[in-house]
């Protein structure tokens, strides 16, 4: 431990975030691939002069740590607002030009709200001044405006995002650079191929092992089935030196299907923001289109079925 404590057991399971100090140790990554960095669509309790120092740390934490830039940044809040349309509409997403919003119901007249954005990786916001001490929200209003001139992109957008992002309070809206990761495909090495998330008596789980955009609602969710699994592989264990093979065990029957979820999930919000763009090419568009109507089924039943 970080005070010189040390601490002996049968298993350690990492299951410390997309930046994991255990990842980096089993899979021999660089001495800048771990440590305190930004991650998550939903932020976390860190004042902005801690935001903007890790918007710039992370960037190269990920680099170390073989972690991918989405393409996009993430504002997110959870609102003490009854949304207008809360008895028809639980859950919604309002589409743009290179950016989209999404919301859903908190319960206790709440709402959950994302603003992704596509740009460049490290951006942070202005810092506020006596003319704009409201930074974040005023680039947000520009972003999502619902005036006849639309936003930058000529877009005009649906009353529902301004009204919960003006029930929002500065300071309560985080922003985050949103990272994912290849669980299993960024190596040649056949060792980690076998086993890619344990090593002995080692496993990572959760975003440790296959961090993901939150726009399918997976992250957590496949995080339970990494825990379930886990248990029901060790609790087949009757001596130690069962537990690597019971971690190993783990790690192959998880990782085809997060793999699956964490691609979908890219998929998704790229297409989220290119589908009209898509729609204008001759063919392809249509072909496109009526493929993802006919497979919807099949890739709801399979995410949304547990499969552990």
């Amino acid at each position: 431990m970080a005070d010189g404590t040390e601490v002996f057991g049968d298993v350690l399971v990492g299951a410390d975030g997309v930046w994991s100090s255990v990842r980096k140790v089993m899979h021999g990554l660089g001495d800048g691939a771990n440590g305190f960095a930004a991650s998550g669509a939903a932020g976390g309790a860190i004042d902005e002069a801690e935001a903007r120092k890790l918007a710039r740390d992370t960037v190269k934490i990920a680099e170390s740590a073989s972690r991918r830039f989405s393409g996009f940044t993430c504002y997110a809040a959870l609102a003490n607002i009854e949304a207008s349309n809360i008895e028809e509409v639980s859950y919604q997403i309002l589409l743009g030009s290179d950016k989209y919003f999404v919301s859903t119901d908190g319960g206790g007249n709440r709402q959950q709200w994302f603003a992704l954005i596509r740009e460049d990786v490290g951006g942070v916001d202005a810092e506020p001044t006596d003319e704009d001490p409201n930074p974040k929200l005023t680039r947000l209003r520009k972003e999502f405006s619902n005036l006849a001139e639309g936003d930058q992109n000529g877009d005009v957008w649906d009353d529902f995002a301004l009204e919960l992002i003006n029930a929002t309070p500065e300071c309560d809206i985080k922003r985050r650079d949103l990272y994912d990761g290849a669980p299993l495909l960024d190596t040649l090495d056949l060792k980690r191929w076998w086993s890619p998330w344990s090593e002995g008596a080692v496993a990572i789980c959760g975003d440790a092992a296959h961090p993901m955009m939150p726009n399918l609602g997976q992250g957590g969710c496949q995080s339970t089935e990494d825990g379930y699994r886990l248990v029901e592989e060790l609790a087949t264990v009757t001596h130690t030196d069962k537990v690597a093979g019971a971690l190993g065990s783990y790690s192959r029957k998880r990782v085809l299907r997060t793999s699956i979820i964490q691609g979908f999930a890219q998929l998704g919000s790229d297409l989220l923001v290119d589908f009209d763009l898509m729609m204008t090419i001759p063919l392809l568009g249509p072909f496109f289109l009526t493929m993802t109507q006919l497979s919807m089924p099949w890739i709801l039943r399979y995410l949304y079925t547990p499969d552990f």
